[in-house]
C-alpha cells in the first residue's frame, strides 16, 4: 500500500507540474516523456530509493499491463485525429511507410545488433523486430497541439501519426516469427502463418473494425434519438478502445492492432458534424498516461548491464537513431512522391522507439526470459526518448524555418483533399 501511495503521489504531482507549464513545454527543447523518465530515474533505487519496482511484483507483468493501457489510449487518439479521408487518398504512401518502411527498420536494426554483439541471428531478429515500431506515444508530442500546426504541415503530421498507429500492430508478427523460431524451428513457419498472420492480426484487424463500426452506429443513433446530451471523445473513445483490447486478448488476438482499426473505423462512420476532435481532451489523456509509464520505465532502467556494454551501448544507439529508419525512407523516396525532400528528412528523423518497444520486449521476457532482450531493447528506447525528445521541436521549428512556412503540396497534388488544419 506504500508503494501505491509513493507512486501515486509522484504520478500525481507530475501531472501537475507538467500541466501548469503544458504550453512552454511544447515549445522547449525538452519533452513530457524526457521529464517523466527522468522523475523516474530520480525515485529509483539507483538515486533516491523511493521507490523500487522489484518490490511491487514481476515488473513484466506491470509494464505489460501499463504499457498496453497507454498504447491503446495512444492509438485511439491517434485514429481520432487523422482525417477520415486520409488512407483512401494516400494508399500507397503508407503501405510504403507502413510495410515498405517496417521491413527496411527490422532488417537494419537486426544487423546492427548482429554486427555490434555478435548474437545468434534469431535473436538478433527478434531484438531488431521489437525496436522497429514507430511509437505512437513519444510521436504524438511533436505531431499534435497547437504548435505542431504551426510548424508542421498536415501531409508529415498525419503521415507520422498513420503510421506509429499501424505499425505498432503490424509489427506483431515480424516480433512472433523469431519468437517462435527460438521456442520450436519445426513448426514455428506453420504456426507463424496460421496463428500470428491469419488469426491473431488478421481476426484482430476484423474484429477491430467490426466493434468499432457498431459502436459508432449506436452512437449516432444515441445522438439521433436524443438519448444523449453531447458526443464526448474523452468518454467514448477511452471505453472503446479498452474495450476493443479487453476482448481481444481474451480472444488471443492482437488487440494493438484492433485498437487502431476499431478507432479509424469509428472516425469513418462519425458525421463530420460531431464534436469528436476535442484536441485539448486528447492532449489531456495522453499526458495522463504517458507521464505514468515513463516514470516506471525509469524505475527499472538496467544501469548495470548497460554500463557493462561499455562504447558498444554508445555505439548501438547512435547506429540505431541514424541507420534504422532515414536510410530505408531515402531509398523509397522515388516512390513517395506526395512528400518533398524536406518531409522525408524529417519523418526519416522523427520515428522515436517507445511504449510499444516496452510492450513487446516485456511480452518477449515472459515468453522466453532471455535479460539480453530487456537490455538492448531498453536501452533502444532510453536513448529514443532522449535524443528524439531533445530534437523534435528543434527539428520542427528548423523544418518550419526551412521551407518558410510554404507547406504546398508536390507536383501540385493535395495530401488527402481539401480538409484544413482549423478543420482538424
Amino acid at each position: 500500500m506504500k508503494d501505491f501511495s509513493i507512486g501515486l503521489t509522484c504520478f500525481s504531482f507530475l501531472l501537475l507540474a507538467l500541466g501548469l507549464v503544458f504550453k512552454k513545454l511544447k515549445q522547449s527543447v525538452i519533452s513530457e516523456p524526457i521529464v517523466a523518465m527522468a522523475a523516474g530515474i530520480l525515485l529509483s533505487p539507483y538515486v533516491l530509493d523511493v521507490s523500487d519496482m522489484t518490490k511491487w511484483g514481476s515488473f513484466e507483468q506491470i509494464m505489460a499491463v501499463a504499457s498496453q493501457l497507454t498504447i491503446s489510449m495512444a492509438l485511439m487518439a491517434t485514429a481520432f485525429r487523422v482525417p477520415k479521408e486520409y488512407l483512401s487518398a494516400n494508399k500507397l504512401l503508407q503501405s510504403l511507410l507502413v510495410l515498405g518502411g517496417m521491413l527496411g527498420m527490422c532488417g537494419i536494426a537486426s544487423a546492427i545488433i548482429y554486427l555490434l554483439f555478435d548474437l545468434d541471428w534469431v535473436l538478433c531478429f527478434l531484438i531488431g523486430a521489437i525496436v522497429t515500431p514507430t511509437d505512437p506515444v513519444v510521436a504524438s508530442t511533436i505531431v499534435s497541439g497547437e504548435t505542431a500546426q504551426k510548424l508542421l504541415p498536415e501531409r508529415v503530421r498525419h503521415a507520422i501519426s498513420f503510421e506509429s498507429g499501424a505499425n505498432d500492430g503490424a509489427a506483431y508478427p515480424l516480433v512472433l516469427l523469431p519468437l517462435l523460431l527460438i521456442q520450436s524451428s519445426e513448426s514455428a513457419w506453420k504456426d507463424w502463418f496460421l496463428k500470428s498472420i491469419l488469426w491473431e492480426t488478421g481476426g484482430g484487424i476484423l474484429l477491430g473494425l467490426l466493434i468499432g463500426y457498431l459502436a459508432a452506429k449506436a452512437l449516432v443513433k444515441a445522438k439521433q434519438l436524443n438519448w444523449m446530451e453531447e458526443t464526448s471523445l474523452l468518454a467514448f473513445s477511452l471505453s472503446l478502445g479498452f474495450f476493443v483490447l479487453g476482448v481481444l486478448e481474451l480472444l488471443h488476438c492482437n488487440g494493438i492492432i484492433g485498437v487502431f482499426a476499431a478507432g479509424y473505423i469509428a472516425n469513418y462512420v462519425l458525421d463530420q458534424d460531431e464534436d469528436i476532435e476535442q484536441e485539448e481532451v486528447q492532449e489531456a489523456l495522453e499526458r495522463i498516461f504517458t507521464v505514468p509509464i515513463f516514470i516506471l520505465f525509469g524505475l527499472i532502467l538496467p544501469w548495470n548491464e548497460w554500463l557493462a556494454l561499455g562504447w558498444k551501448a554508445v555505439a548501438f544507439v547512435a547506429a540505431l537513431l541514424l541507420f534504422r529508419r532515414l536510410p530505408v525512407l531515402l531509398a523509397l523516396k522515388p516512390f513517395l512522391r506526395k512528400l518533398t525532400t524536406a518531409d522525408i528528412l524529417f519523418i526519416g528523423w522523427f520515428g522515436p522507439i517507445g511504449v510499444a518497444a516496452m510492450f513487446y520486449a516485456v511480452h518477449t521476457l515472459a515468453v522466453i526470459s532471455l535479460h539480453t532482450v530487456w537490455v538492448l531493447a531498453s536501452l533502444a528506447v532510453f536513448g529514443s526518448t532522449v535524443v528524439h525528445g531533445f530534437t523534435g521541436y528543434i527539428f520542427a521549428k528548423a523544418y518550419h524555418n526551412r521551407t518558410g512556412g510554404n507547406y504546398t503540396e508536390p507536383q501540385g497534388k493535395p495530401a488527402h483533399n481539401s480538409i484544413t488544419d482549423h478543420q482538424l
